[in-house]
């Protein structure tokens, strides 16, 4: 992780609030998923569902919850919702 986004990530103050940005997301996912064939399929939805979001489009990940920091505009996810997300894939 670089600078710039160490420092963001303090100052959105992410880790207090459970919420996990898309790096954070990617990374839970690569550490959970034990198979190469899992992670790359999952990591592929969320990068498509992500995308989806950035964008304003509707995206096909129903149970995948979001929230648009309100001074950096980085879509963040709650952690309880990512994980019921990779329990369902």
């Amino acid at each position: 992780m670089g600078i710039r986004t160490a420092l963001r990530k303090e100052l959105m103050n992410v880790d207090k609030t459970d919420l996990m940005t898309a790096d954070d997301v990617r990374h839970y996912v690569n550490e959970s998923l034990t198979q190469a064939k899992d992670k790359l399929s999952v990591i592929s939805r969320f990068n498509e569902h992500h995308s989806q979001v950035q964008a304003g489009l509707p995206s096909q990940e129903r149970h995948l919850r979001h929230q648009q920091h309100r001074l950096f505009k980085d879509i963040l996810y709650p952690k309880v919702s990512v994980e019921n997300w990779l329990s369902r894939c």
